[in-house]
This record gives C-alpha cells, structure tokens and sequence, in this order.
C-alpha cells in the first residue's frame, strides 16, 4: 500500500496531501504510541496522542440473527431511544472534545461532526467548524459526506446474505465466482476464495499505487473503469500465496462487487441498496453512480491540498475506488451508526452463524490499533480494553470512521471534512463517554 500522510503541512508543498481511500489508521496515525493496555474502564488513561494500541484476543459474536426483512423493523426499535434525554453534562463534554480538536495546531480539518448513540445513554450528534469554506457554511449534524471504505462492510453483507440463501460458497475458488476474463488476471485465483476476499488474506495486490493517488490527486473528476482498475491490480506480483498472510487490499472488494453482479445480475450498487440501505431506512445514505459526482441535499465538502493549494475535492468520481469504496458511498453520521447497529444485532442476516463469521477476526496487528480484521469489518483495542468494532473510511477529502464501543455500550461516528487525523477528536470523546460507564 502506498503511505501518503494524513496532512502535509503546507511548507511541503511537493508531497501529496491528501490521503486516499482506504488507507490504513496506522498510515493515518503515524505518531500514535503503541503501549500496553491498562485493565478495566476505570482505569482508562488517556494522552491525547495514544488511542489506538495493539493487542491480541478474540471477540465474541453478538445479536440473533434475523432475515433481512425484519431490518425495518429494527430500524424502528432503535428510533424511540433518539427521544431520550441525553446527559447534558456528556453532551458538554463531547461539544468540548470537538472544540478542542477543532482548534488543536496539529489539526486541519475545517469542520467535524461527532455522533453517540447508547442504548442507555439515547442518542446525541454535535458539530465543529465549516462544511463548506467559501462562501462560509456552517457545519451541519445531518450535513453528508462520503464515506470512504465503511463501504466494505455493507458489500460484505450481501455476499453473506447471498451465502445464507446458497447462492454461493465462501469457500468458492475466484474460477467458480468471476468470468474468466476477470479472474484470469489473476496468477492465483484458482487457489483463491471469497473468504479470503473478505478477509484481505488473497495475496491479491492493491491497484492504489502511488502513481495512482497522484492521478486522483490532480484529476478528481477521473471516470474509474473496472478493467482499467483490475489491470493495475494485475501488472504487479501476488503479495503472497493465497490464505497465507493478510494485507489490506482494496482490489478484493472490487473483485467483490464483480462477484456480487456475476451471481446476482444486477449491479452492486443495486444490490447494496435493496438489501442493506432501504430496509434500514437509511434516507440520508445513497451511491451515485459513476459519472455523478454530485451530493444531493446539504453536505460537508471535502478538502485537501495537492501542490501546496487548497483544493475543493467534494466532486470526485464515485467510481474512484468503485465497491472499496472511495467516493463510492454517501451518507451521514447518524446512517452510519444506525447500519452498525443493525448489524451487530444480527437483524441483516437470518442465521447467528452468518455474524459469527463475520465477526470470526484473524489476527490483523497493525500499529495503529489494528488487531484483527473479520469478513469485511475490523477490530480495534483502544485504551482501557475497550474494544472497536468497526470500519475506518478514508476518501478524498474526507475522514470517517464507525464502531461499536465495548463494553462502553455506545456506537460512535463522526467525520471529517479533510484526511486528516481523527486522534484529538476521539480521544476526549472516548475518555467523556468512559467516566460516564463507571
């Protein structure tokens, strides 16, 4: 994977800026201490600058399972807890976190906006900064934004469903599930599974080459093909056999999304949609497709620097990166912790087993907290041994990143209107939402 930093300070103006989809925490992080864990919430310690530290252990799976069908009326389960009322004393602390991160030095982003929900708790979203610089537009809590690869768990639930009903075998060789013209790209692909696609354990490597974020960088509104992504992919050698290691690859989920329309006979997107997005009533949450880089409605835009200038980055392709995601997924803070929600509850699915192997992590260390990565979703240990499973989402312009929080019993989602780090933010969010476990 290529390593572009989250911010290049403008004095460096010759380094690229912006950091691209599905780059990895730990690229995102990179002055992120790697410490031991303490034990228990009560004992959680927090320097601002050490959120997420590696560990090792397994998760337990949660929630029953459920047929997709009964997604709505989740939905609506979990809405009566929105009328709650929220702690003032936490809503004033997490508005503090935001402010202070907002004006951290060390922070670029022009806006943020942070979301909690709890069971327990009810549910409070705040905002910081600018959505849009100019003309000045105020951040907004509903402002949408794009989402980078918290795409990746939503097409890794449609495989599964289409798992459940027979219509394919995770254990498939990539022969089995792709047309030849695809998968005999591919050196491997005979001994490569969907498994290992969901897992990023195929060996297959990423098409996301320096030499690519710096055609992103400079031309945003790029139409992306499918084959012209899976060549990039292709003209480099197997990272390593199949099933024999793991490295983060978003050629997998766009191998992914091919599956999905060659079993299915509809596009990805479409899939995506009538299985995950409108069952959960997630109204705010869309995926244009290629050539429409437009976002309805009102949104945060996107920015970043590219050449030392300031670039408005809020009309790239969502073909960029395509069922990765990238630009591919639009939506808001509070879809996205709803989307989370219903599915560690097991209401997409209609088995338990279908959660427990989602949820199955192998051993995924990375230094920025990464310690295990299940079938399209990771797990995090940050301080205290709270636990975050979830998906982090990088795309032009923007930071996103969703989990649940165990055993704190809360899902948080915020975003950022730039690449940037999200480390200032979350850890005084964290440590305001740990007092109040106690």
């Amino acid at each position: 994977m290529p390593q572009p930093t989250a911010h290049t300070p403008k004095t460096d103006a010759a380094a690229p800026a912006v950091a691209l989809c599905e780059v990895r925490m730990d690229q995102q992080m990179t002055d992120v201490a790697v410490a031991a864990v303490a034990d228990g919430v009560s004992n959680l310690s927090l320097d601002r600058r050490t959120l997420l530290l590696g560990a090792a252990g397994a998760l337990a799976a949660v929630g029953l399972g459920a047929d997709p069908v009964r997604a709505a009326e989740y939905a609506r389960s979990v809405a009566g807890r929105h009328h709650r009322r929220f702690d003032p004393g936490l809503a004033h602390q997490l508005q503090q976190a935001l402010r202070g991160a907002h004006r951290d030095p060390s922070t670029h982003f022009p806006g943020a906006i942070l979301h909690v929900d709890g069971a327990k708790l009810g549910a409070w979203t705040g905002e910081i900064g600018l959505g849009r610089i100019a003309p000045p537009v105020a951040m907004r809590s509903t402002d949408r934004f794009r989402a980078g690869s918290i795409m990746k768990p939503f097409v890794s639930v449609v495989v599964l469903q289409l798992a459940e009903r027979g219509r394919i075998s995770l254990d498939a060789p990539l022969p089995h599930v792709l047309p030849a013209s695809v998968a005999g790209r591919f050196a491997n692909a005979a001994g490569t599974s969907v498994r290992m696609l969901l897992g990023h354990r195929s060996g297959i490597p990423e098409w996301v080459t320096p030499a690519v974020i710096d055609k992103i960088t400079h031309h945003p509104t790029k139409v992306w093909k499918i084959g012209e992504i899976l060549d990039l992919a292709a003209a480099q050698p197997p990272m390593f056999l199949p099933g024999t290691g793991y490295s983060y690859s978003n050629t997998n989920y766009n191998l992914l999304g091919l599956i999905i329309e060659h079993l299915t006979g509809h596009s990805w997107r479409h899939e995506v949609s009538t299985r995950v997005i409108s069952p959960l009533g997630l109204t705010r949450t869309a995926l244009p497709a290629a050539g429409d880089p437009s976002v309805i409605g009102h949104h945060a835009h996107a920015y970043g620097e590219v050449d030392g200038r300031e670039v408005d980055f809020t009309g790239v392709d969502p073909s960029m990166a395509g069922a990765a995601g990238g630009a591919a997924l639009v939506t808001t803070v509070q879809d996205t912790a709803r989307f989370l929600e219903a599915l560690l509850s097991g209401s997409l699915f209609r088995r338990r087993y279908t959660l427990r192997q989602m949820l199955a992590f192998a051993p995924a260390p990375d230094v920025g907290g990464q310690v295990g990565y299940g079938l399209g979703i990771e797990r995090r240990l940050l301080p205290g041994g709270v636990e975050a499973i979830g998906h982090l989402g990088i795309s032009v312009g923007y930071c996103a990143f969703v989990a649940r929080l165990r055993p704190l019993g809360v899902t948080m989602s915020l975003a950022l209107n730039w690449a940037d780090d999200p480390t200032p933010l979350l850890v005084p969010a964290l440590r305001a939402l740990a007092a109040t476990h106690r």
